[in-house]
Parts: structure tokens; C-alpha cells; sequence
């Protein structure tokens, strides 16, 4: 349309959606062809993508986007060394936005067999079924666009894969594993690991109690007589018999690698981890496993002290949100529920705030939890040693609280709280330490914007500070008749290129106080957030 003797056009366009609050990054397998399962990935369709390349090189793939687009365009050309891997898309983050996108990079990934297979766990990747669960909230309870990063890993690897190495630095992208390459979209929060809860399930492992026949007494009979009444079970010649796998991983070796590691180098990222399986010897249906819940118990009982071996691994067991029970549906083989928590976790940081809990919130979709968990066991979990538990009520699956097992707390807080002190309740929320990894990302954020403006007599950093605060509490995550009750902020410098605030802030719930550090380093462009929860 023209306006105004045709000097002025309208050109009307949509505007870009907003940026995902809450971004989730997850590790699993996608299985390919029989024939050949690395080439289980359309990688051309990467390749073709500039969006996706971009955000690629924005992670520092730069070699990896450039060598993939080489490929398309010259498929005849001399082969390099990774060219196998890069085909396969093994350990490279790819941003989705969309089940039918994923369906389109992975079209074999629903129906493929997996190398690992158990009578429980079945013979499919549980990569897909999360998947499928993350995007389940989206389409069924809002119209929010949420993104999740998928990094294929394989599966000859076994659950090395997923796990992560002793000194990894993430100033290198292309020489870091799998785990560490989880670690590097800067805006994702929370990770979770479904395949790997796949593997921690023993091969042998029952699903339905077996049924038990009578045992009739012997009886005499000639010895020409035919015995065979053809109702005893044989056995086919044709039927799959289990092989003997490796066994699953102590839960030392999983937990405090996946703690430790997040609170070094991402401690404003939370993990989902399914608590594995287990059958009590007189028992007919599978259970928490004892070994696990006693040593993660055992973690968060220990004193936290300096002279102590593992008090890191306690005091970064904040950084790990344990669940329990699985999911399954008629037709759907069992299932890790991360995919559905951390779905439901996106859209209600997307269409609430990154403070606001999924607990009482109705869960979309048909699966059930299973095993099926009385109130008692649930609340036991809940208490000790901390387990976000899922339940089916009124119809529905819900959580009724989201709950870690150590305060959302650095190490140096720790060490000045008893075990009594601990064991509070509005300390062990999840929400809060979403809230928190929330904020250190988002003042992150402003300091990189304005990393060049470290001036004492420049306004514009207090300013930028007080909006975005005055913001929180108009949404209702901070608590107060007026933005001066909900936060305090102080400015202090350093030298001439440092510039550092001390602010307190006041959560709406369940929290009294939360102080922050925020310092703003001209000279070495860096931008730091120290966060600490305390008492009022």
C-alpha cells in the first residue's frame, strides 16, 4: 500500500519471537539403519541451514559448520579426518524447535533397535520419547516456541559418553566431549541424560510378575506312557536370549562426575536424572535402587568441611534434581520422565517467570507413572534424600513439589549451616535454583552489553540495573509495596576499570533474601555474578 503521493510504503512484517526463557539441552542416543547406524542423520539437511550453521559458530564450531557445508557442496571431494563423525552428527548441539524437525534430522531414531537391550527398558532409544514428551507441554497446554539443543552420542561408547572428563575447559569447543558440549549454549538451564537412565537399567530386570503354578504332586506311571500333555512352555529355537552387558554404573561414578563438573563450570545449570531401578529380593515390582539413595544419603549427611574428601561433591549435589517415578503408556515402552519435567519447567518459565514452580500444575500427555508410588513412599523420597516424585491423581499426573537434595547454596554458605539448618524446606526448592541460575544468566547478559562502559561516573550500569530489578518486581518475583522494599543496591569500585554492586533482593517466595555480587571488569572484559541465599 502506498501512502502520501507513494513516498512512503508499508511493508508490513511479523516480529521475531521472543527468546526462549528457559532452554534445555539433552544427550541421548538416535539410532540409525540395521545396516549402518552411524548414518542414522540427514546431516545435508544441517548443512543446507544457514540458521543452524550460525548457531553452530556462534558455540565455536566455526571448523565444523565451514566442513560441513564443504561436504554439500563437493560430496566427491578427499575425505578428512571426522568426516565420518560429522556425517553422523555425534556430539554436535543442534538447536530444535519442533518434533517434525527432529523427525527430519533423525528419521530413524523411533524405530530403531538399540545396541543395549533389557525385559524392562525395551529395545528402543529413550532420546526420541523425551523428546517427545519436552515438546507434549507446548502443544497441548500453550503456543509458546520452545527450543531444545540434542546432541547425538554413540551408542558403542555405552554411558562413557555421557559422562564427563576429570579437567575439561570449555575455551576449546572442538576438543571437549559430549557432556561438556551440553554445557555451551549460554542460554540453556537445564540438562537432562535419558539414555543414560536406559542404561542404568538392569538387562534382566522384570516387568510383570511372573505367575506362579502350583506344584502337582508326582504321580507313577508305566514307562511307556507319552507324558507330553503340550501345556508346558518350551523354548523356540528362534527366541531372543539376552546377552550378558555390562553391568550399570555405580552411582559414585555418575553423580559426583555430573555435580561437580556442572558446579565448576556451569553453576547456574540444573541436571534431570532419573534414580535407577531395582529388585528387592522378595519383592515383584521394581524400586528405587537402595545403593543410590543410600549414597547420595549418605552425601547430603556428610559435613560439609574443607578437610573432608567430597564435601565438593555434597555441596554441588544442588546442581542435580533427582525423579522418580518412570513413565509408560499403553503401546509406549517405558520411559524417562525428564523430558516431560523439563517441558513442563520451559513453558511455565516462558508464560510465568523463571520462578515459578511446576508443582500442582497438571502434566500433559497419556503416560503413567510407574512403578505406581503410594502418598507414604512418595513423601519418604520427598524427605530423604530429596526426590522430585511424580504422582497420579484426580486423573492427572502431577508433581507435588520440586525438590533437591542440598540447599541451594554455594560451598562457602554450606559451611556455616549445621545439618539441621539444611534440612529446611523452603532451602531445598528447585525453583529457586532455577531462579538463580536464571538471574546469573540474565546478568550475565547485561554486563556483556555493557562490559565497556566499567565508568564509576557512568549512569547507564546502575540504570540498566534498577530497570531490570523494577521489572522482577512489577512481574511479581519480588516481594515488596514498592521496588525499593524488594531490593537494595550498592556501588563500589575497585580501581578504574572494575566496577562492582552489591545487591540484595527480596524472592516472592520461598526464600528470605538473596545478595549479589556483580563486578564489571573493563580491562579483561569479563563480567562475573556472585549469588548467595540467606536468611533475613
Amino acid at each position: 500500500m502506498l501512502l502520501a503521493d507513494r513516498r512512503i510504503e508499508l511493508d508490513a512484517r511479523p516480529a521475531p519471537p521472543a527468546p526462549p526463557v528457559l532452554e534445555v539441552v539433552m544427550l541421548g542416543h538416535c539410532p540409525g539403519p540395521p545396516a549402518d547406524p552411524a548414518r542414522g542423520a540427514q546431516w545435508q539437511r544441517v548443512a543446507d541451514d544457514p540458521a543452524v550453521l550460525g548457531e553452530l559458530a556462534e558455540l565455536g564450531f566455526h571448523r565444523a559448520a565451514r566442513r560441513l557445508q564443504e561436504m554439500l557442496a563437493n560430496p566427491a571431494g578427499a575425505a578428512e579426518p571426522g568426516d565420518d563423525a560429522l556425517r553422523a552428527l555425534y556430539r554436535l548441539p543442534l538447536p530444535v524447535v519442533s518434533l517434525s524437525q527432529f523427525r527430519v534430522l533423525f528419521p530413524f531414531a523411533f524405530d530403531t533397535p538399540t545396541d543395549y537391550v533389557s525385559v524392562l527398558a525395551g529395545d528402543r532409544a529413550w532420546l526420541p520419547i523425551a523428546l517427545q514428551d519436552f515438546f507434549e507441554a507446548s502443544t497441548s497446554l500453550g503456543r509458546e516456541q520452545l527450543k531444545l539443543w540434542v546432541i547425538r552420542v554413540p551408542e558403542d561408547e555405552g554411558a562413557a559418553a555421557f559422562l564427563p572428563a576429570g579437567a575439561a575447559d570449555l575455551s576449546e569447543p572442538e576438543r571437549l566431549g559430549a557432556f561438556e558440549r551440553a554445557l555451551l549454549p549460554r542460554r540453556a538451564g537445564l540438562l537432562a541424560l535419558p539414555d543414560l537412565e536406559r542404561l542404568q537399567v538392569p538387562a534382566n530386570l522384570p516387568d510383570v510378575p511372573r505367575l506362579r503354578l502350583d506344584n502337582p504332586l508326582p504321580g507313577f506311571l508305566p514307562c511307556g506312557v507319552d507324558f507330553d500333555d503340550e501345556h508346558r512352555e518350551r523354548r523356540n529355537a528362534d527366541e531372543m536370549v539376552l546377552a550378558q552387558p555390562s553391568q550399570p554404573l555405580p552411582a559414585a561414578a555418575i553423580v559426583a562426575p555430573l555435580a561437580r563438573t556442572l558446579a565448576r563450570l556451569r553453576p547456574d545449570m540444573l541436571c534431570l536424572l532419573g534414580v535407577p531401578l531395582a529388585l528387592p529380593p522378595a519383592g515383584e515390582l521394581p524400586v528405587p535402587a537402595p545403593e543410590f539413595l543410600a549414597y547420595v544419603g549418605e552425601l547430603v549427611a556428610r559435613p560439609i568441611d574443607d578437610g573432608l574428601a567430597g564435601s565438593e561433591s555434597a555441596g554441588a549435589l544442588r546442581h542435580l534434581q533427582l525423579l522418580y517415578p518412570y513413565l509408560r503408556a499403553p503401546g509406549r515402552p517405558l520411559a524417562s520422565p525428564s523430558g516431560l519435567i523439563a517441558g513442563m519447567q520451559a513453558l511455565v518459565a516462558q508464560q510465568h517467570g523463571a520462578w515459578r514452580s511446576i508443582g500442582e500444575r497438571r502434566l500433559p500427555g497419556r503416560s503413567l507413572p510407574w512403578p505406581v508410588l503410594s502418598q507414604n513412599e512418595a513423601t519418604r523420597l520427598r524427605e530423604s534424600p530429596g526426590v522430585t516424585v511424580l504422582l497420579r491423581r484426580n486423573g492427572g499426573n502431577y508433581v507435588d513439589d520440586e525438590r533437591l537434595c542440598m540447599p541451594c547454596l554455594p560451598l562457602v554458605a554450606l559451611r556455616r549451616m549445621n545439618s539441621a539448618e539444611r534440612r529446611r524446606e523452603h532451602w531445598r526448592s528447585a525453583e529457586v535454583m532455577r531462579f538463580i541460575g536464571w538471574l546469573q544468566r540474565e546478568l550475565r547478559s547485561l554486563g556483556e552489553r555493557l562490559v565497556f562502559s566499567a565508568d564509576r561516573h557512568d549512569a547507564r550500569p546502575e540504570l540498566a540495573l534498577r530497570a531490570f530489578f523494577n521489572r522482577l518486581h512489577a512481574l511479581g518475583a519480588l516481594r515488596g509495596a514498592r521496588p525499593e522494599d524488594a531490593y537494595r543496591l550498592a556501588q563500589r569500585s575497585d580501581g578504574e576499570s572494575t566496577l562492582i554492586f552489591d545487591l540484595e533482593i527480596a524472592p516472592a517466595y520461598p526464600l528470605d533474601l538473596i545478595r549479589i555480587t556483580f563486578l564489571q571488569d573493563r580491562h579483561t572484559a569479563s563480567v562475573r555474578s556472585l549469588l548467595e541465599a540467606v536468611d533475613g
